[in-house]
């Protein structure tokens, strides 16, 4: 019973690595002046890296088949994604891992409150976000005219506030007076 297992696990090692060696490389990651951490000075040595893939075996071992299942799909689909979309996850993800305690906890209250909206409200919340949006920048434009690519219309612009130009508005509305 122990050996089929072990079997099992080797051959999904197996999997995993052929379909990462298959896989075009994931975006360099953010230097240390992009996430404000230090980055180690030298690669791993042949011992760390052997230490670190003991604890992940050993992490791996310990996860259920579902979770299991769940990252394999996951890591399917995102080396699936074409670059630029695959880039856009990544920073995402870079920015949540990097948040303080207090600005994950916000972002949780704003989810909550979010879920907790009718449609009606969500629209209206989405409206007001637009509208202030396109406020900011035509203040932004004012305060900085030789900054201003003057673009074919706001919805092509990229925003000083979005640095990736989604529109998606926030979790939650500013509240109004």
């Amino acid at each position: 019973m122990r050996r089929n297992f072990l079997l099992t696990v080797l051959l999904i090692g197996a999997a995993v690595g052929t379909a990462l060696a298959q896989q075009p490389p994931l975006p360099a990651p953010p230097t240390a002046d992009s996430t404000n951490k230090p980055r180690a000075k030298s690669a791993m040595t042949e011992e760390q890296r052997a230490q670190q893939e003991q604890r992940l075996n050993e992490q791996w071992t310990k996860m259920p088949i579902e979770a299991k299942s769940r990252l394999m799909r996951l890591h399917r689909a995102l080396s699936e994604m074409p670059p630029e979309e695959r880039k856009f996850v990544h920073d995402r993800i870079e920015r949540f891992l990097t948040m303080s305690p207090a600005e994950r906890e916000k972002l949780k209250q704003n989810k909550q409150k979010w879920e907790q909206m009718t449609s009606e409200e969500r629209q209206k919340a989405r409206e007001d976000f637009r509208k202030h949006r396109q406020e900011f920048e035509q203040q932004w434009r004012r305060e900085h005219p030789s900054e201003d690519p003057t673009p074919n219309s706001a919805n092509e612009s990229k925003a000083p506030s979005s640095p990736e130009g989604n529109g998606a508005p926030p979790p939650t509305p500013s509240p109004a007076p």
